[in-house]
């Protein structure tokens, strides 16, 4: 499994907010109301794999009072990790279409109620990004050491 590229979550976020601004100028009247659980839900997310972290490293240094862990949690960890700073960058756009949208609407109250919730998508959304990096980080495979040289 190959490192998230940076490329990868810009393109993810870039597209998902194109489709959601074009999807919310062609129907905003009829969308229900943006919820504020979807910032929460990926909030816990963020902070779940915040957690998961530092109990990984310990874990994979072998530190005295941790157990070790199986290669098979470690990949799990990683494909979570990867999953997640995919889905953060997707709503990550999605919460910035959301507010292309409507911030040009402050003035109605509605657009407006909708404009807080997005931006507090986006910090969550950013949250989770940088959460699963980490995480992400945590569960490489170090380099192997230099070998000795054989003398003359």
């Amino acid at each position: 499994m190959t490192p998230t590229r940076p490329r990868t979550l810009l393109l993810l976020a870039f597209v998902s907010g194109l489709v959601t601004y074009v999807l919310f100028r062609w129907r905003y009247s009829s969308l229900p109301p943006v919820p504020l659980t979807a910032a929460v839900t990926t909030s816990g997310l963020a902070v779940a794999e915040l957690f998961l972290g530092p109990g990984t490293r310990a874990r994979l240094a072998g530190r005295p009072g941790t157990k070790p862990i199986m290669p098979i949690a470690v990949a799990r960890i990683a494909a979570l990790a990867k999953a997640s700073s995919a889905l953060g960058a997707l709503m990550a756009g999605v919460w910035l279409g959301v507010g292309a949208y409507v911030l040009p609407r402050w003035d109605l109250d509605t657009p407006r109620r909708d404009a807080v919730r997005a931006a507090a998508g986006l910090g969550a959304a950013l949250l989770l990004v940088v959460a699963a990096l980490r995480l992400e980080n945590v569960c490489r495979v170090p380099p192997p050491p230099p070998e000795a040289e054989p003398g003359p």
